[in-house]
């Protein structure tokens, strides 16, 4: 008997129609679980410089417990939002573990911002302080977009300013991230200078490409919540070590973190080596490593972005379309 080989196809609409944050949060969590418990495999990630400025990646991985096999080919094109388009692309790829069979495409870009939105969630669940009042974004890209909606997922209300390294005087660019967030439901405001915007923060969400820290250690007050989203490939950074030295510091992942991750820089002064190192956010969720102990205590989500994320959020998608019917099938054959 032959079987034909066939996978189904999701555009970002099929998608938004699919899946919300609170339905991605819980597979997210069990991502960070299996892979601090061993129960998958993260493989090598491919992260190269283009010629053109931006960076080009892969991320892969093996859930068996789930039976998910795929990829997301992804990368990062500084040029593109002046060509109308995400600066972030990406394109996820499920495979059929037992037989080689593609199963599904799908839209990376929905699936990387939603998962990293419910990263973002995560880390502010489990590491900042229940009774913050007031949250800085630094950036306002696609990134910054998912981590306003992580924030206000977690602690509907809070009070949000925005601030961004390129803009120009009067924040031009960080005004109309307020106003495309305020057509979602969601407030937000120019922050002003940065230093006096980060001393009257709860919590700072920092997702730049920077290759120097936009964070001094010096400008953070007891009790302050990071979620470092942005450094996720070698040499960026966006926070001085002395921050990671003074912070109770957790991981996605430590292979990935100590080399993609704001880790990497606290690895090559001295501060984290392979045998003592920070634990990570499955750890935290497990109960098995401690996360915040008291309200003065600095913490740091280091989040590089694991391939497990994009599995967890893609089999999702797919088994609900599959229920629906949704999406484009296409025969192979």
């Amino acid at each position: 008997m032959t079987v034909r080989r066939e996978l189904r196809l999701l555009s970002g609409g099929d998608l938004s129609k699919m899946l919300t944050l609170t339905d991605v949060i819980p597979a997210i969590e069990s991502a960070y679980l299996a892979a601090s418990q061993q129960r998958a495999q993260l493989y090598p990630v491919v992260r190269e410089p283009l010629a053109s400025g931006g960076v080009f990646g892969i991320k892969s991985g093996y859930w068996p417990d789930r039976e998910s096999l795929g990829l997301k080919v992804a990368g990062y094109w500084p040029q593109n939002r002046a060509k109308g388009l995400d600066n972030h692309q990406a394109l996820v790829v499920l495979v059929d573990p037992d037989t080689g069979v593609p199963r599904a495409i799908i839209d990376g870009n929905f699936i990387t911002s939603i998962r990293t939105s419910a990263a973002g969630a995560i880390g502010l669940r489990y590491l900042a302080r229940p009774d913050a009042r007031t949250a800085l974004i630094v950036g306002t890209g696609v990134q910054a977009e998912a981590q306003a909606r992580a924030l206000d997922w977690w602690q509907r209300g809070i009070e949000v300013s925005v601030f961004e390294p390129l803009d120009a005087d009067g924040q031009p660019l960080a005004q109309a991230f307020c106003g495309r967030l305020g057509d979602s439901g969601i407030a937000c405001q120019p922050s002003g200078p940065l230093d006096d915007a980060v001393r009257r923060s709860d919590v700072i969400v920092t997702t730049t490409p920077a290759r120097t820290p936009v964070i001094h250690r010096d400008w953070l007050t007891p009790g302050v919540h990071i979620n470092a989203m942005g450094a996720d490939t070698a040499g960026k950074q966006e926070h001085e070590i002395a921050t990671l030295r003074d912070s109770l510091v957790v991981v996605d992942d430590w292979v990935q973190a100590s080399r993609l991750g704001e880790c990497q820089h606290a690895v090559a002064a001295g501060l984290f080596t392979d045998q003592e190192h920070p634990r990570s956010i499955g750890e935290v969720i497990a109960g098995t490593a401690a996360g915040r102990t008291d309200d003065r205590q600095l913490t740091l989500f280091d989040a590089t972005g694991l391939a497990l994320q994009d599995l967890a959020a893609a089999e999702l998608a797919a088994q609900t379309a599959e229920d629906r019917g949704a999406g484009i099938i296409i025969q192979l054959d």
